[in-house]
């Protein structure tokens, strides 16, 4: 008997393996895209002026690192250095904004926007009626995690 040969015979495995990945990235897609149930699994509303205000604070912050990276560009050493630390800051200031928003959300004060500016922090909090003990928690808990005195802390309702 005659022994046959493949001219290719990677060529087989190779259109085999293929057209299994095809076959699952095509099935993988629709069953993605499947919608099997009409109903939210969660509705999230939030007041048009929170928005507004960590919308501002959003685009301020985005205009300010693209001004500060083509700075960058151009900079000396001296100067680069000082525009890494205020593009560092800036992070900073970003995470901290988010690690206050996430712990007010916890204790309840779901409507909050936190704006950490260089010499003062400001916390929103939206439809609370706010006594003074718990304001004064706030303004600790601000004064913790930013670094900020109490004195550079505003408490708006």
């Amino acid at each position: 008997m005659k022994e046959v040969t493949l001219p290719r015979p990677g060529l087989l495995v190779t259109t085999v393996i293929a057209a299994a990945f095809t076959t699952g990235f095509l099935l993988a897609g629709y069953w993605e895209n499947r919608v099997p149930d009409e109903r939210p699994a969660l509705v999230v509303t939030t007041t048009p002026a929170e928005v507004d205000l960590s919308l501002e604070r959003e685009k301020e912050r985005s205009r300010l690192k693209e001004e500060l990276e083509r700075m960058l560009v151009t900079a000396d050493d001296d100067l680069g250095e000082k525009i890494k630390h205020e593009l560092w800051e800036l992070t900073l200031r970003a995470a901290m904004e988010k690690e206050v928003e996430t712990l007010l959300a916890a204790r309840g004060y779901r409507g909050n926007t936190v704006v950490i500016q260089p010499r003062t922090v400001t916390v929103v909090i939206k439809g609370a009626d706010l006594l003074p003990a718990q304001a004064a928690a706030i303004g600790q808990m601000t004064a913790e995690i930013t670094g900020f005195p109490l004195e550079q802390i505003r408490i708006i309702e």
